[in-house]
């Protein structure tokens, strides 16, 4: 079975919430798979890239695991990434 973005918000509500989304300064999300068929929670956000001075935002993308059992958003991997092909490459490779 392959996981979407509607199981996962299923499995999640708060993490969909538009408050959370706003304080996260969160774009979009989607589901994407790696090569091992993993589920990851791609975000594209503005977050964290300069809290004091707004006008300096940069769109990047974050990834989260996501349980394989449960659906729920897990840990952010550490990397950042500048585009969303940056973040097809790292599931390639994962």
């Amino acid at each position: 079975m392959t996981t979407t973005i509607a199981d996962v918000k299923s499995a999640n509500p708060k993490w969909f919430t538009r408050d959370n989304k706003r304080f996260f300064n969160d774009v979009s999300y989607h589901v994407l798979h790696s090569q091992s068929k993993k589920a990851y929670l791609v975000r594209a956000t503005y977050a964290w890239t300069d809290m004091f001075n707004p006008r300096n935002r940069r769109l990047h993308y974050r990834i989260n695991e996501i349980d394989q059992t449960t659906l729920e958003v897990g840990s952010l991997i550490d990397d950042e990434f500048k585009n969303i092909d940056t973040v097809k490459d790292w599931l390639r490779e994962n």
